[in-house]
């Protein structure tokens, strides 16, 4: 018992299991999912760059503290020591003076000098005998004059007197018989020193530090690892958190910076033991560059894969809904299929036959009375093969009515038409006339790869067989496949065949061919005792021909001689070229003196024509042998005969024909 389930229930169940709405829904899905983890991890990523930024600048500012804190702590220690030697002993002032010169190079020490009480230059170490200089407006001298207080001081960025160069002075009080002021002891350091700790710092580009007193002016400022002097003596506006009395010692904030306009993003750290500021800073936009070139590039790979995933998945949508209407197809298509098979076994081997089954076993199972394979001959279908067990009227030849009227709309197409009667634009009837009421047509194009070739259709004048389900229509579709496919592969085959069997050049048959056909015949003659002739043909000088009019005039003369022959014979004759210049004619039921005959009129006619080439007019003569086949002698024996009276003919001078010329020959 057959249970299996119909082909449309099977069809929906199949389309419950997988459906392309479901594959594109999945896609998007992917798609969310891709984008959303994508910009969850740029999140990420983004506060890690933002969290480093501000370590890394953090550290920088300490660093950099620390490095400010030595150096005025060193230089304060110096200022002691030379202080104290000024005091006791100033000729051991200048061996101490000589000595910190060696020790600080240029880089650091600009100038070492010393004020007196009344505000003129006691001493320079760059100029011991330079006159007295008034130097009482300096801040750094009047803070000390003013104040009993013995401090370090650090002075905003001065140009110097003696110099001529700007400096940060750091100075401490002298006093005189323990309690007087005495005057100031100063040494000016050279703000480009700081420039070998900007080297050593990298914070990007446009990444900056700064030394900042308390007062707002700029004592040094490095940027791009490099000492900023167009900064030296700045003020910084007085909003910055570090400005303010309340402001913690450190901290963090993001400005637009009042040097270059660039917003940078600054770690600042207030020094314990003197009112200085360190600043450390990076441009806000580069702290991001890499982060935003890096996601740049994720998101056009994200948009790549989007692409590919909405590419995908609407190929495979696709694919699922073809491959639902594949498989409903098929399964509308069993028995169609099952009856195609039936015409491939039961079709006999002729490619007519193959159609004339096939029509017959179409109509029984579209349950029609009329089945026709139409072939296109100058815009008009005309029958090619019929099986009709009605309209014995419709021949092979005649035209086709119905493809001839809607060749533009229905078979310049590979879908499967379907006609009633009384539903043509231009009332015509399928079959030419208005005898049947009832009267419809099932058909489709027939076609050679991409080559319209004709049509194969179905005709009826049967009241139900007005409609065709989609078997049906599958069964015409596949049907016309076949058809195409069958005359595609008879085509093929004969091509090859004829290739196989040919000679190019000439069209004789091949030598290959040529032998194997002999064989049949001898034994045909022998079997049934009927005569048999072998003539051998060869081209008299053509050597000549090819070394004085060239070879392609050789091959033309070859065609023509081959021409010539082919024109003469009968069509149970076997011509055939050997090789080069040499040929061959088999002739079945031919005695010896009616091939020499044949052979004679071959070489007079050779003779008298004229064979036009490139390379000029060429007239050509051939030489002939004959012989017939004797009882009990097979091909090479009648061959070497009939290639001996060649040679006789040959020997004789030529445009002649001899016979082998025997008493005991088959047929006599």
């Amino acid at each position: 018992m057959d249970v299996r389930m119909p082909a449309k229930s099977r069809s929906r169940e199949f389309q419950r299991k997988i459906s392309p709405v479901a594959i594109l829904a999945l896609t998007g899905v992917l798609i969310a999912a891709l984008w959303s983890a994508l910009l969850f991890e740029q999140r990420r990523n983004y506060e890690d760059v933002d969290r480093h930024s501000w370590s890394d600048s953090g550290g920088v500012a300490r660093t950099f503290e620390e490095h400010v804190d030595r150096t005025f702590n060193n230089i304060d220690a110096v200022l002691l020591v030379l202080r104290q030697a000024w005091v006791d002993d100033r000729s051991k002032f200048e061996t101490k003076v000589r000595i910190m010169q060696a020790a600080y190079d240029d880089s650091l020490l600009v100038q070492i000098a010393v004020i007196n009480a009344d505000g003129t230059l006691a001493y320079s170490n760059l100029d011991p005998d330079a006159a007295p200089v008034d130097l009482s407006d300096r801040e750094h001298f009047q803070v000390h004059r003013d104040s009993d207080v013995d401090e370090l001081f650090i002075s905003k960025p001065v140009k110097g007197r003696v110099s001529g160069r700007y400096s940060i002075q750091l100075t401490r009080p002298i006093w005189s018989h323990g309690d007087h002021f005495g005057g100031v002891l100063v040494i000016s350091l050279n703000p480009s020193y700081f420039s070998g700790f900007f080297g050593s710092l990298d914070l990007g580009e446009g990444g900056s530090i700064a030394l900042v007193g308390l007062d707002g002016l700029v004592r040094a400022r490095g940027i791009d690892l490099k000492l900023d002097e167009s900064a030296i003596g700045k003020v910084v506006p007085g909003d910055r958190p570090f400005m303010q009395a309340d402001a913690p010692d450190v901290g963090t904030f993001e400005a637009v910076s009042v040097i270059d306009g660039a917003k940078r993003r600054i770690s600042y750290r207030r020094m314990s033991e003197y009112p200085m500021v360190v600043a450390a800073a990076k441009v806000t936009d580069q702290v991001f560059a890499e982060h935003e070139e890096l996601w740049r590039h994720y998101k056009w790979g994200a948009a790549v894969v989007t692409l590919l995933l909405l590419a995908a998945g609407a190929w495979l949508a696709r694919a699922v809904q073809l491959q639902q209407q594949l498989r409903t197809r098929l399964l509308f298509a069993n028995d169609s299929l099952r009856t195609l098979n039936t015409i491939a076994i039961q079709a006999g081997a002729e490619l007519d036959d193959k159609f004339y089954k096939a029509l017959e076993l179409g109509c029984k199972h579209l349950g029609v009375e009329m089945g026709v394979v139409g072939a296109l001959h100058d815009n008009t279908y005309v029958v090619d093969k019929c099986y009709s067990d009605t309209f014995a009227d419709l021949k092979e030849g005649d035209v086709l009515e119905l493809p001839s009227t809607y060749t533009p709309d229905t078979f310049n197409s590979s879908d499967v038409v379907f006609v009633r009667h009384g539903s043509q634009r231009h009332g015509a009837s399928l079959l030419g006339s208005d005898t049947f009421k009832h009267e419809c047509f099932i058909g489709t194009s027939v076609r050679l790869g991409s080559t319209l070739y004709g049509v194969v259709g179905f005709y009826s004048t049967k009241p139900y067989a007005q409609e065709f389900d989609d078997g049906d229509r599958e069964f015409v579709r596949l049907l016309g496949r076949w058809i195409g496919s069958s005359i595609a592969e008879d085509r093929a085959v004969k091509e090859l065949t004829a290739l196989a069997t040919t000679d190019s050049l000439t069209g004789a048959k091949s030598r290959g061919y040529f032998t194997t056909a002999v064989d049949d015949e001898i034994s045909r003659a022998h079997r049934y005792r009927r005569p048999l002739s072998l003539v051998l043909l060869d081209l008299d000088y053509f050597k000549r021909v090819n070394d004085c009019f060239g070879h392609h005039s050789g091959d033309e003369t070859l065609k023509h001689v081959a021409g010539v022959v082919q024109g003469l014979l009968r069509a149970t004759d076997l011509f055939a070229r050997l090789g080069g210049e040499e040929f061959a004619i088999l002739m079945p039921e031919t005695q010896e003196h009616e091939a020499l005959l044949v052979a004679e009129r071959l070489r007079i006619n050779v003779s008298n024509s004229m064979i036009e080439t490139l390379g000029g007019d060429v007239h050509i003569t051939i030489s002939a042998g004959v012989a017939q086949l004797k009882t009990g002698e097979d091909f090479k024996t009648i061959y070497n005969r009939a290639d001996s009276a060649l040679y006789k003919a040959k020997s004789r001078g030529r445009n002649r024909v001899e016979a082998a010329g025997s008493p005991t020959v088959i047929g006599v």
